[in-house]
């Protein structure tokens, strides 16, 4: 990214966006791949040590990449045409992490649904903190694969660290610092402070900040 972008500060706005509708793609497509593909190897290597058998990952296709291209002529572009091209850079390398992390989140995540096993799967943060919004996404804990649950998939924010973590032999994987009970009862908590049913998940975000100030890496 960066040598990309000394090669961008010698051009025009318009050249400048030209080459980021070209290249922005290419690379997430690019490392997308190799986070797929290193995906998948973990997820065969993880399986027959859980369960002693054999299986055939398939690595999930790239982030779309119209929508990458969305997201620079939205965002990206408008931010170098104000004079910002550090702002521009730094979103751009924060959605890149998003969009080459979706190809191997992807990857655990579809070979989970058809894994003749059918292992449950987590969303797991990283880290000491993580932020409000992907502790309510991680607060269901380990759950089998559906269209209900593959909600959790689609919500990513820039330089999100959530792993997928896939489960084979129920409540044997003891993961360091994921503790979905907790997750949960300060979910839980807020919801009820946002008025329960009908309250939409970004008020129970905001009550989770709220109810728990200094926990979230967003902490308002």
């Amino acid at each position: 990214m960066r040598k990309l972008w000394t090669t961008l500060n010698e051009l025009t706005p318009e050249w400048q966006h030209d080459l980021l509708l070209d290249t922005i793609p290419q690379l997430a497509a690019k490392y997308g791949d190799i986070a797929g593909t290193a995906a998948a190897e973990w997820y065969e290597a993880t399986r027959l040590e859980n369960t002693g058998s054999a299986f055939d990952a398939l690595t999930y296709g790239s982030f779309n990449p119209d929508a990458i291209k969305g997201s620079i002529d939205a965002k990206a572009y408008p931010m170098i045409l104000s004079g910002n091209p550090q702002q521009a850079f730094d979103f751009l390398a924060g959605a890149m992490q998003r969009w080459i992390r979706y190809t191997g989140r992807q990857t655990i995540a579809r070979n989970c649904q058809h894994d003749p096993f059918k292992p449950r799967w987590a969303r797991v943060p990283s880290g000491a903190k993580t932020c409000a919004w992907c502790e309510m996404l991680c607060s269901r804990g380990f759950v089998y694969y559906s269209k209900e649950t593959a909600g959790a998939l689609a919500h990513w924010h820039d330089a999100c660290d959530c792993s997928i973590v896939p489960e084979w032999e129920r409540d044997e994987t003891h993961i360091a610092g994921y503790d979905p009970d907790l997750y949960y009862s300060r979910y839980k908590a807020a919801w009820d402070a946002a008025g329960g049913h009908g309250a939409t998940d970004a008020q129970v975000a905001h009550w989770m900040r709220v109810l728990n100030p200094g926990a979230y890496t967003d902490n308002e």
